[in-house]
């Protein structure tokens, strides 16, 4: 992949404990604009809508590796057994719950 704009604000940017709310606040900008956002907000669909969870799916693995990717070496130990986006994000908003909260 091509770093695009909005993506070098991630590549720029590694989550490593600090500006929390900013590094959040971008991901979900650039997930906005690759489309991907849907599993921040939505559960996946059942088995039965085919479609719609396959969509589902592939934004969600989209949307785990950038989130996976822009996190310093120790936040990926601590997260890589989360399953969907979904629970990285919760992840992390416990483990800087004492900081100032994500946005």
């Amino acid at each position: 992949m091509v770093p695009t704009p909005l993506l070098n604000i991630l590549i720029e940017n590694k989550l490593n404990g600090n500006k929390n709310k900013e590094w959040k606040r971008n991901l979900i900008i650039i997930l906005s604009c690759e489309k991907p956002k849907i599993v921040l907000h939505n559960k996946c669909p059942p088995a039965t809508q085919v479609e719609a969870r396959k969509y589902w799916e592939e934004s969600d693995k989209i949307a785990h590796c950038y989130k996976l990717a822009r996190v310093t070496s120790v936040l990926y130990k601590q997260l890589e057994n989360c399953k969907t986006t979904k629970a990285i994000l919760h992840k992390l908003e416990d483990m800087f719950r004492g900081q100032a909260a994500l946005a």
